[in-house]
């Protein structure tokens, strides 16, 4: 996939300004909206057509510089044809003064699934959902739960509360995976084979409910599950009726990592985080897929 001649794209929400509660409030809502009415959506999955080319993402963590260069590389306005995977938004390790402000991530993302509703799909991370949750994560001793409340409560000041419930009311509408027509499923990540168990395959073919959302669901498993084995990951390969999984949520210091014949792990939260462009009406194997690879840093700006 060519990328060094690609011009910069009109970015959606050049000219409006993000920080004014009313402007995040309606993008969020908005978009909320259009993934529960994304009509190629089934349940919690949407299933992608047999043409076109699909860039799947790994988690983003507020990495503004990848960010450019994904949408750079998608060029959605000039591609009907391609569809972007974003996922794990927020939670970077830029602060402002010990506050979290990636809620302007979420508000960009948001802006870019109301430009290309049926182009842009959003998959539920841990970390969104420990936002929407107020579930602790620590990182350095750091709650970025609470360091992420008090950027919203610095930008948006006595609107936050009204902020927030549009950004949970968008992070309730967001995907579990998004399924391609030659074998391949995105998600965030799969549960881990301790949870297996207490997981309903049949998540993935429901809209999620607050028991699927809540500490012990089955959403909740899929999103924050590590430690993957080959026995699990070929039951859910049957299950779903797929040929391999395309992830994120685990560490890939080098931008991915394989797992097995069946997983390929991906980062774009990094220097050397990478994108997967895909054609939907091709099949891969592994190694294939890891040859499609593209590092974000070679995409100029």
């Amino acid at each position: 996939m060519e990328h060094d001649s690609v011009e910069m794209p009109p970015t959606p929400d050049t000219g409006m300004n993000l920080q004014n509660p009313t402007v995040a409030i309606d993008l969020f809502s908005r978009a909320a909206t259009l993934n529960l009415e994304e009509p190629r959506r089934q349940g919690s999955t949407v299933h992608l057509p047999d043409t076109g080319i699909l860039l799947m993402t790994g988690d983003l963590h507020d990495h503004g510089l990848n960010f450019q260069r994904i949408v750079k590389l998608a060029s959605l306005h000039k591609y009907p044809d391609r569809h972007l995977i974003l996922h794990e938004l927020i939670h970077g390790e830029s602060r402002l003064n010990g506050r979290d402000i990636s809620i302007r991530t979420m508000a960009k993302v948001a802006a870019l699934k109301c430009a290309y509703p049926q182009q842009v799909h959003l998959m539920l991370g841990n970390h969104e959902l420990a936002q929407l949750h107020g579930e602790g994560i620590l990182k350095d001793n750091v709650s970025l739960v609470d360091a992420f409340e008090d950027g919203m409560e610095f930008i948006y000041a006595n609107r936050t509360d009204d902020v927030k419930n549009a950004m949970n009311k968008l992070i309730r509408s967001m995907l579990l995976a998004v399924r391609c027509p030659n074998g391949i499923l995105c998600s965030h990540s799969l549960p881990s084979p301790r949870k297996l168990a207490q997981f309903d395959t049949e998540v993935l073919n429901r809209v999620l409910t607050p028991e699927d959302l809540a500490s012990g669901g089955s959403a909740y498993h899929m999103v924050w599950g590590r430690h993957h084995t080959g026995p699990l990951a070929d039951k859910l390969a049957k299950a779903w009726d797929v040929k391999m999984f395309v992830m994120g949520h685990q560490p890939a210091e080098m931008g991915y990592e394989t797992q097995g014949d069946n997983r390929l792990i991906l980062a774009s939260d990094h220097s050397h985080g990478v994108i997967l462009p895909l054609r939907l009406n091709v099949d891969y194997d592994l190694d294939t897929l890891v040859g499609q690879l593209i590092p974000l840093a070679s995409i100029a700006l």
